[in-house]
């Protein structure tokens, strides 16, 4: 048996344990255990899981791929993420499917699960499912089709996350950010998660709505019990924010104003959100020169888990509600065997080092995130399934990722 012993966080709180792996599982917890024994200083806090990236292969290996990718996840704390469909081509069927899980195959440093577009073939094997209400890309599905869809998603007991703006308010058009947001409001997001709520209403379907970018979506969502996300990117910057590159700024749905993202920050720090997610969306910094023409998206895998943890170093969030939103919601969202250090669970965790304060990195492909000048905790160590893949805050061994949904 292997053991790893130090301070860990355990049932919400911190505590001296030593921790017994076998087989990639924990298998006991107790004040004492022998074995091949690893001591740390640090804090042993579980590994954080993103529901929410674009690894964007295959079709764009120049922004990102799986390997990349993965290895940015891993860096950063993450040892498992679950990858977006909009691919090239899009991940519609179960061919396109079948080649992108060969392609991958053997290139994860982290767990992984693929979603799927939404289609009629419904593709075979996928039980994670992606639609976009706005209208961006061929994974569309318009109102009108949402019962039906919602049903067969409750019948494959699957999981279909959800874009939430309406087609018909959306304006992808702007020469700055605020031209930008002005053009795709607030209202294009509630418009249509009143509508999804109303189809889902007597199917309860299992949904989860990404990126939500204001506190009265998020409460609507609380009170309806559906599953949503919200990103660091919304909590952080606004349209009145600068960036080195203006368009550096430009996703979707699109920073909203100074005074809504205050409300959704706060309602972050006080735990009062399931889910956060990266939404890892990686473009090359040549795409950001032109506003107007450039791709919407921003990488972020490799700054979310260590921006929040400095966060809890300087007080503002507690360890118990980061927790919640980067490994415990996730994993029961997602019904994945991580998500906490208890017996039974895969051995996925992460050694701390609060008095180490860094910079954060661009660790993704693309070279840049717009995180850079902010302060961060990365993880000094990272276990997944009982193996080390991080040590001394760089990769060790080969990529050992696999699929898990």
């Amino acid at each position: 048996m292997e053991v790893v012993e130090g301070k860990a966080f355990i049932n919400g709180k911190i505590r001296k344990a030593s921790i017994g792996i076998e087989n990639g599982k924990i298998v006991a917890i107790k004040k004492i255990l022998y074995g091949k024994t690893r001591s740390y200083r640090g804090l042993i806090f579980p590994s954080g899981i993103d529901v929410h990236v674009h690894f964007r292969e295959p079709g764009y290996e120049y922004k990102e791929d799986f390997f990349t990718g993965s290895r940015a996840a891993a860096q950063a704390g993450v040892t498992a993420i679950f990858d977006m469909p909009n691919n090239k081509p899009a991940i519609m069927n179960s061919e396109t499917f079948r080649e992108k899980i060969e392609k991958i195959r053997h290139k994860a440093w982290v767990d992984y699960g693929l979603y799927a577009g939404v289609s009629k073939d419904m593709v075979k094997r996928a039980n994670l499912f992606k639609l976009y209400l706005s209208g961006d890309n061929e994974i569309f599905v318009d109102y009108d089709e949402l019962p039906s869809l919602f049903k067969k998603i409750k019948e494959r007991n699957a999981i279909l996350a959800i874009h939430a703006e309406d087609k018909d308010c959306v304006n992808r058009a702007g020469k700055n950010l605020k031209e930008y947001e002005k053009n795709s409001p607030i209202e294009c997001e509630e418009k249509a998660v009143k509508r999804i709520i109303k189809a889902n209403k007597d199917i309860k379907a299992k949904l989860h709505i990404c990126h939500v970018t204001s506190k009265e979506t998020a409460e609507l969502l609380l009170k309806n019990k559906i599953s949503f996300g919200v990103t660091l990117h919304h909590i952080l910057f606004s349209h009145e924010s600068q960036f080195k590159k203006i368009a550096m700024g430009k996703v979707n749905p699109p920073l909203r104003d100074e005074r809504t993202r205050k409300k959704l920050f706060g309602m972050v720090m006080k735990g009062k959100i399931p889910i956060i997610e990266s939404d890892h969306a990686p473009h090359s910094i040549e795409e950001k020169e032109n506003f107007e023409i450039a791709p919407a998206g921003m990488p972020g895998v490799d700054a979310l888990l260590p921006v929040m943890l400095y966060f809890v170093k300087k007080g503002m969030i507690s360890l118990k509600n980061l927790y919640k939103m980067v490994a415990g919601e996730p994993a029961k969202l997602m019904e994945i065997n991580k998500g906490a250090i208890a017996v039974g669970k895969d051995a996925d965790f992460i050694v701390i080092d609060f008095k180490k304060v860094e910079k954060v990195k661009a660790l993704s492909k693309c070279g840049w995130n717009a995180y850079e000048e902010m302060s961060a905790v990365y993880p000094i160590h990272v276990w997944m399934r009982g193996n080390e893949i991080v040590e001394n805050g760089m990769p060790v061994g080969e990529p050992m990722g696999e699929r898990i949904k």
